[in-house]
């Protein structure tokens, strides 16, 4: 294990009564990494993070933050910050805003003086943008500013290490996204190692550092956004991780890097696939949206199909089409940038993609409990 580990997991395995709700968890986490962990509802992100903070006890394996084993350790003296969803319930009522943030402090083993607790404090309301908060009692305060509280709280502990339970789940879109604007240059400025559990797809694409895709108690993936979205390991986390166009099909040739596989819309050329699959053996292949072309050039790509425009949604920054494939009972949903070219509902159109932006899977998810089926109606 590297001396710039953070968190170290090994094996880690918890059941709940016949319910093996983690499996064997190997993980490591680097000194100052913003690791985000991603995955269906009831995969066991959350057990995890009970388990790292010491409220829930493993039933086997070994934890270790900067290199010192827990199994001994107490919560309250792992020096590890905790900030749920729940934050409504956490904040104290009768408590201003500073002297909420204040029993994070004094949560410290270290002694501070009042002048270096208010010092803290002034300098964390600054940062969240909420010091004309300071005096204000909980009930008082926009749902977005008790949040900023709570993670005030958990922050000003500066903690080496930090773990969020979706502590931004019950906020508005647009709030969202300033905190995540907030919590990322926060992260910057501190240098701490957070580790961030969230069922928000694009959330995770954008705070992570370090991606881990869970799935029924075990990691399917590790790696950069990049790679997690780019190069899916499975269909599952393809179909997880982003918005995805999935067609299923088998293999009716094989010839050098490229695979020809029938599906619903015909054959369908593709030429990155991370495993060498068999003759006739059925699989799935995944698109991406914003990798299909509409309209103009769509013809000339290797795979085409003519189409209609059922329906489209312009959401400021790009256009989400709705396409059917002519004739066939097949539904694909393309991305582009700006504006849509048309404003009118079925219109014919053509479409197409490259065998580069179509992946082949014949391996549905690592736990070996999915077919193409769960694959195809896997929670996004």
């Amino acid at each position: 294990m590297s001396a710039q580990t953070a968190i170290h997991l090994n094996s880690l395995k918890k059941t709940f009564t016949d319910e093996v709700v983690l499996g064997g968890i190997d993980l490591s986490i680097d000194d100052g990494e913003f690791c985000v962990v991603i995955g269906p509802s009831g995969c066991g992100k959350s057990t995890l993070l009970k388990c790292i903070a010491g409220i829930s006890d493993p039933d086997d394996g070994e934890i270790q933050l900067r290199e010192e084993r827990t199994a001994d350790v107490p919560p309250q003296d792992r020096d590890v910050g905790l900030v749920f969803q729940e934050f409504e319930e956490t904040l104290f009522p009768h408590k201003t805003v500073e002297e909420n943030i204040a029993f994070g402090l004094k949560q410290k083993s270290e002694q501070l003086s009042d002048e270096q607790i208010t010092d803290r404090i002034d300098e964390m309301l600054d940062l969240l943008a909420i010091s004309h908060t300071k005096s204000s009692y909980p009930d008082e305060l926009s749902g977005g500013q008790q949040q900023r509280v709570e993670l005030a709280r958990q922050l000003v502990r500066d903690c080496d290490i930090t773990l969020f339970d979706d502590p931004l789940a019950d906020l508005d879109y647009k709030l969202q996204k300033r905190m995540e604007i907030e919590m990322r240059r926060f992260h910057e400025e501190t240098g701490g190692t957070y580790l961030y559990v969230t069922h928000n797809q694009d959330q995770a694409l954008e705070l992570a550092d370090k991606l881990v895709v869970m799935n029924e108690g075990i990691i399917e993936q590790v790696g950069t956004p990049d790679e997690v979205y780019n190069n899916p390991t499975n269909a599952f986390v393809g179909r997880f991780v982003g918005d995805s166009n999935i067609l299923v099909g088998e293999v009716s040739e094989q010839e050098g890097s490229n695979l020809r596989i029938d599906t619903a819309i015909g054959r369908v050329v593709t030429s990155d696939t991370l495993e060498q699959p068999s003759d006739q053996s059925e699989g799935v292949v995944l698109i991406r949206p914003e990798d299909v072309v509409i309209g103009d050039g769509a013809a000339e790509c290797r795979n085409s199909v003519d189409a209609v425009i059922e329906g489209w949604t312009y959401t400021g920054e790009l256009t989400e089409y709705s396409i059917s494939v002519v004739d066939l009972d097949t539904e694909l949903q393309v991305v582009k940038p700006g504006r849509p070219d048309t404003t009118k509902n079925r219109t014919e159109t053509t479409i197409g993609f490259s065998p580069d932006d179509a992946q082949f899977f014949q391996q549905m998810s690592g736990t070996g409990n999915m077919d193409v089926t769960d694959v195809l109606e896997a929670e996004q």
